[in-house]
């Protein structure tokens, strides 16, 4: 099967904002205006732009639902078990929803297993696209914790979902001079970026309306607003976007290992430069910029690498081998 080199340079775009964005996040620069500008403008696109890719490579199969608990609700397992025995580690207490509520960023793993295996039926549902905007427009008047098994994120981002796996079959309705796209794109995001500066990143998240002091109106106007410059940047960068080999290929094809372990740089790496004593980075905004922005670099090109992506792949595997062979012979017994 012949990669599609355009949608793993889309991929790694996404991947290394993600990973930009949550540097910023936990320095102290995020306080500053143009920090703060940035993650601002970066929150806009960077995870539609992952889900729309994770939509576009979706299929509908006979095995959707084993397949997707192979290869994203195991490894949403094993990454999440991981960190929560580190945070024992740390803290010294077990979290009191494990599992159950995503710990750090792997809530898009689980928001994935649900989408694939969501997919084939949505697909039968006349009008899915749309019923998928009014429920991501409701769902955040439901006053709960909706951060349980990532349920707001799950139905806030379905219909960025469905539009990639849709657009494969319309994308030359949406073809135009990549220049173009580029001009707009930037005036879309600079604009949207100082509409939406004084409201949550969560628009399309984990809060209710209410958590955000929204009313439901003002509320389900703005996430639709969020939702639409979401959907039309990814379609301008996919128009943007080379189909040639580019330094983003690799972590694109190597988003997972990426995705999975850069959370523990974001979170330890500060704490082993104060032990080496280099605290007086973080006293000093442009050091810290400076650190932000290599840290990100450095981490993402390291993470990407194969022999890392392999080491990942083949931990899921040898969990899921395991998890499949006791299965088989608590079948047995059961069964015997």
């Amino acid at each position: 099967m012949i990669r599609d080199l355009k949608l793993d340079n889309l991929r790694g775009l996404a991947i290394l904002l993600v990973v930009l964005a949550h540097f910023i996040m936990e320095s102290s620069i995020y306080s500053s205006s143009a920090f703060y500008f940035t993650c601002k403008f970066i929150y806009l696109f960077h995870m539609p732009l992952l889900i729309f890719v994770s939509g576009y490579l979706s299929k509908i199969r006979p095995d959707n639902v084993s397949k997707a608990f192979k290869g994203i609700l195991i490894p949403y397992l094993i990454f999440n078990t991981l960190w929560i025995i580190v945070a024992f580690l740390q803290n010294g207490h077990l979290p009191s929803a494990m599992y159950f509520v995503p710990e750090v960023g792997l809530w898009y793993l689980l928001s994935l297993f649900f989408w694939r295996t969501m997919l084939p039926i949505a697909n039968m549902v006349k009008h899915a696209f749309w019923i998928s905007i009014l429920l991501a427009l409701l769902v955040g008047t439901i006053n709960l914790d909706l951060s349980f098994l990532s349920i707001s994120r799950t139905v806030c981002f379905f219909p960025v979902f469905l539009l990639g796996f849709y657009f494969k079959d319309i994308k030359e309705k949406f073809t135009i001079n990549k220049y173009l796209a580029g001009g707009s794109l930037i005036i879309l995001l600079t604009a949207s970026t100082f509409f939406f500066k004084h409201y949550s990143d969560n628009l399309v998240g984990k809060l209710s309306y209410s958590a955000m002091d929204l009313g439901n109106l003002e509320g389900m106007v703005l996430r639709l607003l969020a939702i639409a410059v979401g959907m039309i940047s990814v379609i301008l960068l996919f128009n943007i976007m080379t189909s040639k080999e580019t330094v983003l290929t690799k972590v694109g094809r190597n988003s997972l290992s990426v995705y999975v372990l850069h959370f523990y740089f974001i979170f330890y790496l500060p704490d082993i430069l104060n032990y080496f004593g280099l605290k007086f980075i973080f006293h000093s905004y442009l050091l810290t910029a400076i650190y932000v922005i290599s840290a990100t670099v450095i981490v993402t090109f390291i993470l990407s690498r194969d022999v890392v992506s392999k080491g990942v792949d083949a931990i899921i595997k040898s969990v899921t081998n395991f998890l499949l062979k006791e299965y088989k012979l608590i079948y047995t017994r059961r069964s015997t």
